[in-house]
């Protein structure tokens, strides 16, 4: 999610949140099915069978990859430590816009997340570049 901390804040932020956390859902769902296929295999008394080695490897490592891409994504959505906030609060302090920013998130109701937080970071670092 691109985050630009010079606008106001993105009034549907949130949009996107519910449909990764239904997919990342989904994927697990997939990847203890190929456990709970493995588990079944290894503890029954079927014979062994490369098919259904296969499938439970592929239940279990395919959603597996793609469920790191959707909770990267979510870890977006994560609520700041106090440790953040305190950090947030010193940039704010050094620079006008970050504290612009954050006033006006604050004044929609909403607590700052943990992309917001990255972005005002990139931006005081990449700041910090072009003044020195």
């Amino acid at each position: 999610m691109h985050i630009d901390i010079n606008c106001a804040p993105p009034s549907d932020i949130f949009r996107n949140r519910g449909r990764y956390i239904r997919i990342a859902i989904a994927l697990l769902t997939l990847s203890l099915g190929g456990v709970a296929l493995a588990g079944y295999a290894m503890l029954s008394a079927t014979p062994h069978s490369d098919n259904l080695e296969t499938a439970a490897l592929v239940l279990f490592v395919g959603p597996a990859l793609v469920f790191v891409f959707f909770g990267e994504k979510l870890q977006g959505y994560k609520r700041l430590t106090p440790e953040q906030e305190q950090v947030l609060v010193e940039l704010g302090k050094k620079h006008t816009e970050i504290a612009g920013y954050c006033a006006q998130v604050v004044s929609t109701g909403r607590r700052l997340i943990q992309a917001e937080f990255e972005a005002c970071q990139a931006w005081a670092i990449a700041t910090k570049g072009r003044q020195g």
